[in-house]
């Protein structure tokens, strides 16, 4: 068994801190569909915010058009749920990875830029991508 694997089955433990560990290590694989989807499951954990908070820093870390894809369509669906307790909460901690990112983009040059990378998403093929950079263009300072 390879190691994708071995997170994909970690990214699934009851232990929250094992999925957390599985969110950081799994966003190294970001960008196929199967290791995506857990990511998008990891970044709306409903049991914990360990594995949110760990996910989102490591997907924002990797900063690539990859790493976001999952990170904006979790934006999508936290952001729009205004009704859901949980979500907004999810949302708070989505942004604080972002605005993490951008202090990043800040201090190291050779970052591509989180506002860049997400522009790039504004075309995907996913309305739930699509729409979560959309939003999250919005709300970033300068962006617009």
């Amino acid at each position: 068994m390879d190691l994708a694997e071995t997170l994909l089955r970690l990214a699934k433990s009851d232990d929250f801190l094992e999925r957390a560990r599985a969110g950081t290590e799994l966003s190294q694989f970001a960008g196929s569909d199967a290791v995506d989807q857990v990511l998008l499951e990891l970044l709306l954990d409903d049991d914990n915010t360990s594995p949110v908070q760990d996910t989102a820093e490591a997907l924002i870390k990797r900063g690539d058009r990859a790493a976001l894809r999952p990170f904006a369509a979790a934006w999508h669906r936290a952001d729009s749920s205004k009704d859901n307790t949980h979500l907004t909460e999810i949302a708070d901690y989505l942004y604080g990875a972002i605005s993490y990112g951008l202090w990043l983009d800040s201090t190291d040059p050779q970052r591509t830029g989180l506002q860049t990378v997400l522009a790039t998403l504004l075309d995907d093929q996913d309305e739930a991508v699509r729409k979560g950079a959309d939003s999250l263009l919005g709300t970033l300072p300068g962006a617009r």
